[in-house]
């Protein structure tokens, strides 16, 4: 009789910044999981109050605490522990999973699975849910959109019609698995990205180097959307933001791609810079002017950037250019969205004063 196959090891990754009770529960739930062989690395990026000791005193060798001196980003902090576990060649696979997230039992398990049924497989995303609203949908991966823009695919949308496991160009690195063969080959997170758009550079960086990206609708986590990010959000971070989607979406696109896209591009920019002033929201057009101002200056390292990366670029622009979705599209349903909750929250309104 042949023995079972062992389980490939996995490494999953959690930061924690000054999010003791949130990355408890989401440390809980890593250990819950049904797979085999993972061990879990916590990264600590420079909490107040000794947080990583807190960490260390509850789970003991559980887990493995990094404290770091000082708040190194998302990308710093993941970039840390992805680095210790390419360098001890363990693990297979390295996950990362949002300290404002829980995982499923299963998570972990339908991740490798996933991954397991070709090796060209780079990257699997998870179907996250609402924390507090697990039947809406906060992502199932990321639509690259047409004019340098992305979106989370579904959100706000029944999580149950996404149960279609399929191909995408993006994955959101709040929960997501990375072959480790696919980071020893593109390396791991821009360091500078420091938050935001990191995931989706290092995705596209896979794709065009012709690593499949793999939504799996099995690996469930529930997700306490912004959580974190709201507590750092200003306009230095929305102009670090529009900062990086433009070295995202300009370093890696083949050139065909972005030829295609400037249209869109230019249009959709100019749109916001002239549109959002009227709505109420002038702050979204400086930060948009500010982030791709910052871009054109970087312009050379961005070039150079470019040059370095040509040789791992197999995937052709047209190919690229089909597997986006329309900006036109997408805007279009989330206006709709934004009308429909407003009007709910009208009706909900009459409904109480009518009480």
């Amino acid at each position: 009789m042949t023995a079972p196959a062992a389980a490939r090891a996995v490494a999953v990754v959690v930061l924690n910044w000054d999010g003791l009770q949130l990355t408890r529960a989401c440390i809980a739930s890593l250990l819950a999981q049904t797979h085999g062989d993972v061990e879990i690395h916590v990264v600590d990026n420079g909490s107040a109050n000794d947080e990583a000791g807190a960490l260390r005193r509850e789970f003991g060798d559980r887990i493995r605490v990094h404290a770091l001196p000082t708040n190194t980003g998302f990308t710093g902090g993941c970039n840390h522990a992805i680095e210790v576990v390419l360098a001890e060649g363990r693990c297979e696979f390295v996950a990362l999973l949002n300290n404002d997230a829980e995982a499923d039992p299963r998570w972990v398990a339908e991740l490798v699975a996933a991954a397991e049924a070709d090796p060209r497989i780079g990257a699997c995303a998870s179907r996250m849910r609402l924390f507090d609203r697990s039947e809406l949908l906060d992502g199932a991966g990321v639509w690259l959109l047409g004019n340098g823009d992305s979106a989370p695919r579904g959100r706000m949308q029944p999580a149950d019609a996404w149960d279609r496991a399929d191909d995408v160009l993006s994955a959101c690195g709040g929960a997501v698995l990375l072959r480790a063969a696919m980071l020893r080959e593109i390396g791991t997170f821009r360091a500078d990205f420091f938050a935001n758009f990191e995931d989706e550079d290092l995705m596209l960086r896979a794709f065009v180097a012709g690593w499949r990206i793999r939504y799996v609708p099995t690996a469930d986590v529930r997700h306490h959307l912004n959580a974190t990010i709201r507590r750092v959000r200003d306009l230095s971070f929305n102009v670090r933001s529009v900062r990086n989607a433009t070295w995202a979406w300009a370093v890696n696109l083949p050139a065909i791609t972005l030829l295609l896209n400037l249209p869109g591009f230019l249009l959709s920019n100019l749109a916001i810079v002239l549109l959002m002033p009227l709505f109420g929201r002038p702050g979204v057009a400086v930060a948009f002017l500010r982030g791709r101002w910052r871009a054109l200056g970087e312009l050379p390292a961005i070039l150079a950037e470019r040059r370095r990366l040509a040789p791992l670029r197999r995937v052709g622009g047209w190919r690229v250019w089909w597997a986006q979705r329309s900006f036109v599209v997408e805007y279009a349903r989330l206006v709709w969205l934004r009308l429909r909750s407003h009007r709910i929250g009208l009706m909900d309104a009459r409904r109480e004063a009518a009480r």
